[in-house]
């Protein structure tokens, strides 16, 4: 085609206009009209001065037909909406002057990014701010429900100040969290996670939940493909206890909430689909509102849902992070019928290699005693796949009858492994006169959902050696019958001697904080572990008490982040770079009010060894001095 075809229509239009072929990254310019060609100075097309990305932009919609748009062009100081078009066989590029119309949503664009990002300000300074006062609360409250003879009416009311903060804290990070997903700074740190450790996690919350509730909790467990995942542990489990906790406020006493939970193939090699589905027969969702359910602050208007507490944030978040995993969600629900909300979220699978590890479990012969068919079958395939010969007694007649007759053919069972209950039996005493029968070389494992802190007196002065926690997972059982019946096997439960409590009264430890009133309450807090503390306002005073102390002298400081002449990170770097012999060595933790995962990434740049947020967490407080302050620590 030629050029005599175009001219006649094109060149006195007032519309700047390129005929075009995509070459390589770039555009051939095949004809050009006159006000194209105005356009330019000193060049011999508009594009010659066009960005690189938005010529390559042109060229990749030319391919595809056209499509793709809006494209817009900045030629000199102006800029261009380009249109695309076939005309003839020519692929025409229109040009359209939208510089007021580009500026004026540009300047929009512009003030928007600027209000996000001071609303994102704002609300991580109002973080610190409100987590401050809310740490002297929670701890205050901490100190004096410790205190000895507190008045019953005085007790409660501390009680329910220690419900009431813990859901304001819920509540300042549900807000904290939308503002973040609002402006793409949530960001997932996926880790190496058991899947096992994760769902005992849940249930440890979900199921007091539902018993304080007076609601029935059931678990239906699916096929689990692979026992660890690579995923955001936190943010899996924050998804997982929302849809439960919703399902538990939103159900009415003596109701049913029910969890599915499985870990299935996935069509991409090495990657597995978690699968979750929380059902409830409470209140339900009108059609109107399901439209609803996933925006900001929404919360259905009816007489029941007004009296229950929340933000009407919790669902937009779960989806948000749901969809941010690559996962998706569903829910149905019918008013006064109750709601199924199903997840699924695929994971790269982290195989572990357990050939090795569980060789000394083969050819080993177990006795299963359980009456429930489904949970034997599992047990029974689960130890069948670690190369174990198991037996299974469905009573306990039985279960005596088949170890009487191993020992007499010669092949004595390794171990027993027992349910909690069974129909018509006694247990402790079924337990111990099995115990007295076998002898006490002979290992008892129980098999268990409750929690075994409670029971753990009463089962071990019976005779059980160990417990197994159900649901249950082959690595769980694998690693507890390795233990028992592997090299080194170690004492039966009631003959080990429990570990001696952790003795800090040798050590001392330098508190970093501004505010006095955290100052007090920590050293409240902590002082009951005998340890020795001194204290320091700010980053500055700790450099100096740190730097002239001799060499070892503090065993640990604990280190506020906010505070004012130094703060915690800097402060942090100075005394990493100080020319002393336990400099680099001696334990620095953050405990501050900022939370964010970033806060944490930048206390460990800075040189600090572990990050606990405020308000503070006592259990995790003393597990971190544990960890860092141990008995083989000097």
């Amino acid at each position: 085609m030629q050029n005599h075809t175009l001219e006649p229509v094109w060149s006195q239009a007032s519309q700047p206009v390129l005929a075009l072929e995509p070459q390589g990254d770039s555009c051939r310019v095949l004809y050009q009209n006159a006000a194209a060609l105005a356009l330019c100075s000193g060049c011999e097309s508009p594009l010659d001065v066009l960005p690189e990305e938005e010529t390559r932009a042109l060229a990749d919609a030319l391919r595809a037909g056209g499509g793709g748009g809006p494209f817009f062009c900045h030629i000199g100081n102006r800029v261009y909406a380009a249109q695309l078009m076939d005309w003839g066989g020519w692929h025409l590029c229109l040009l359209q002057d939208a510089t007021a119309y580009y500026n004026a949503n540009q300047a929009a664009l512009n003030e928007a990014v600027m209000a996000s990002q001071a609303k994102t300000s704002f609300l991580s300074e109002m973080s610190h701010d409100i987590r401050t006062p809310m740490g002297a609360i929670i701890g205050l409250t901490e100190i004096a429900l410790s205190q000895k003879n507190v008045q019953p009416r005085v007790h409660e009311c501390l009680t329910k100040i220690k419900v009431a903060s813990g859901h304001m804290m819920s509540l300042l990070n549900e807000v904290l969290d939308m503002s973040r997903i609002e402006s793409g700074r949530i960001i997932l740190q996926p880790a190496p996670v058991s899947v096992a450790d994760l769902l005992h996690e849940i249930l440890i919350v979900a199921g007091p939940q539902a018993d304080s509730a007076s609601l029935s909790f059931h678990l239906e467990m699916g096929r689990v493909e692979e026992e660890r995942i690579l995923a955001d542990s936190v943010r899996l489990k924050q998804v997982c206890l929302n849809l439960l906790s919703n399902a538990v406020k939103y159900t009415p006493s003596g109701g049913d909430v029910e969890l599915f939970f499985a870990i299935l193939p996935d069509a991409q090699p090495g990657w597995v689909r978690m699968a979750v589905r929380v059902k409830d027969n409470g209140i339900g969702m009108s059609p109107e509102f399901l439209r609803k359910l996933f925006t900001p602050f929404e919360r259905e208007e009816k007489p029941t849902v007004n009296k229950i507490q929340g933000t009407g944030l919790g669902m937009t978040i779960t989806k948000n992070l749901v969809e941010q995993m690559g996962g998706t969600i569903r829910v149905e629900s019918e008013t006064d019928k109750g709601s199924c909300f199903t997840i699924e979220i695929p994971f790269e699978a982290v195989p572990e290699d357990d050939s090795g590890a569980f060789a000394a479990l083969e050819g080993r012969r177990v006795l299963l005693l359980d009456g429930d068919p489904k949970q034997g079958e599992l047990v029974r395939q689960m130890l069948g796949s670690l190369h174990m010969k198991a037996g299974w007694a469905q009573d306990a007649d039985n279960a005596v009858l088949m170890l009487n007759d191993a020992d007499l053919a010669g092949a004595p069972y390794s171990a027993l492994l027992t349910a909690e209950k069974l129909p018509g039996v006694e247990m402790m005493a079924f337990l111990s006169e099995i115990r007295k029968r076998m002898g006490e070389g002979f290992p008892i494992l129980l098999l268990s959902g409750s929690d075994w802190s409670q029971t753990e007196y009463m089962f071990t002065q019976a005779g059980v050696d160990g417990f197994i926690p159900l649901p249950l997972f082959r690595s769980r059982l694998a690693a507890e019958l390795c233990a028992c019946l592997g090299p080194g096997r170690p004492k039966p439960g009631w003959e080990k001697e429990p570990a001696p409590p952790l003795d800090l009264s040798q050590k001392r430890l330098l508190l970093v904080e501004d505010n006095e009133l955290n100052r007090e309450i920590a050293l409240e807090l902590l002082g009951g572990s005998g340890v020795q503390m001194e204290t320091a306002e700010n980053g500055r005073q700790a450099i100096e008490r740190f730097r002239d102390s001799e060499p070892f002298y503090y065993d640990m400081i604990l280190m506020d982040i906010q505070m004012p002449v130094l703060n915690g990170l800097q402060a942090t770097r100075a005394i990493r770079a100080l020319e002393r012999e336990d400099a680099k060595s001696v334990p620095i933790i953050a405990m501050t009010a900022n939370a964010f995962v970033e806060d944490v990434q930048n206390s460990l740049e800075a040189g600090m060894d572990a990050h606990i947020s405020k308000p503070l967490d006592m259990e995790k407080v003393f597990a971190t001095m544990e960890r860092f302050l141990g008995r083989d620590q000097k």
